[in-house]
């Protein structure tokens, strides 16, 4: 079951709607407020990068090969495959004396701003760089590397590296790694069927990890303080100029560090409360994520009205045509459900 979260209007009616779920979990994985079903399964998607990364941490392998913070940001990215994102992955590959050659992610296209530039300048050159996905294969291959791996087949399900990353994921979703419903993921590497409440318990444990059980994430505080300082840090790194995930952060300045993923999920840790939120839009889309997100997060009291207007300044959720004219707005249409 979905539940209304927002709406999109013209002309003084509702033109579009957009249902999903949306819950908030703290540290001892109790659900604290929710819209729709918290047992609706989705997939983690993008979102699960930060968990992804924490073997490249606890290998050793951010140190011998010295990644940078700004480095560790990109290995739990979707970034825009900008000219900038694509020479950082090249330079960390550099670290691991490897060619680009090496990454299995797949060749996309940067995101729309970068590739306008490239289809104007008739330049087009072809490179796994470009996906969004390339700082996190990066970073399993200087796992694999450090731990002695092959480097072939890093990407499969059965390969050592997935292998773990499973048994964390399913630590900080607090779920039996047989539970999952396993799917392929847009760069080919496995991805994490779970109910939409297992990913904000894992966004708590991303917040404070110090405070979770062992279990649930716990015994992987480290790196998983570690990982989000740079995310926090480096948001550019973790998205692009523009997006909502660079936003949030940047306006955050430390409370929360958030991390989008394909088909309309949205997560946000919030480290001094000790909470996680995750968002789910159900039709996949991202343009009602922003208005849910602030909507969620003042009736949990937990953002401020100078933080609320600096989000919307960066996207405001008025709708305007091609000739600047106000035509109708994005707006948050459901209540939480607070836990007693």
């Amino acid at each position: 079951m979905t539940t209304r979260l927002a709406e999109v209007t013209r002309g003084g009616i509702v033109e579009s709607t957009h249902d999903g779920v949306v819950m908030a979990v703290d540290v001892d994985g109790k659900v604290i407020a929710s819209a729709g079903d918290p047992e609706r399964v989705a997939f983690f998607r993008s979102s699960a990068k930060p968990f992804q990364a924490v073997p490249l941490i606890e290998s050793g392998a951010a140190d011998r090969f010295g990644f940078t913070p700004a480095e560790l940001a990109l290995c739990c990215a979707s970034h825009h495959g900008s000219v900038r994102h694509q020479e950082q992955v090249r330079v960390m590959l550099g670290k691991l004396g490897l060619e680009e050659s090496a990454l299995q992610c797949g060749i996309s296209l940067p995101w729309e701003s970068e590739a306008q530039g490239m289809i104007l300048s008739g330049a087009l050159p072809r490179s796994p760089l470009q996906c969004d996905c390339s700082g996190k294969h990066t970073g399993m291959l200087a796992t694999c590397l450090q731990c002695g791996y092959p480097i072939d087949g890093y990407l499969e399900p059965e390969h050592p590296v997935q292998r773990e990353i499973k048994r964390i994921v399913a630590e900080v979703c607090r779920v039996p790694e047989e539970s999952f419903v396993m799917g392929t993921d847009g760069c080919s590497v496995p991805t994490f069927g779970a109910p939409i409440r297992t990913f904000a318990q894992a966004y708590a444990a991303l917040a404070a990890p110090d405070r979770v059980p062992a279990g649930a994430g716990g015994a992987h505080a480290c790196a998983l303080n570690r990982l989000r300082e740079a995310m926090i840090a480096h948001p550019e790194n973790v998205s692009g100029e523009g997006e909502l995930v660079t936003t949030v952060m940047r306006v955050g300045e430390g409370a929360w560090v958030c991390k989008s993923g394909a088909e309309g999920l949205f997560c946000l840790g919030l480290p001094e409360a000790g909470i996680g939120l995750a968002i789910r839009i159900a039709d996949g889309s991202f343009r009602a994520h922003q208005e849910v997100l602030i909507s969620a997060l003042q009736q949990l009291d937990l953002i401020s009205e100078a933080q609320v207007e600096a989000i919307q300044a960066a996207d405001p959720p008025q709708l305007r045509n091609h000739n600047g004219r106000l035509v109708g707005e994005i707006r948050a249409s459901f209540q939480l459900e607070l836990a007693e």
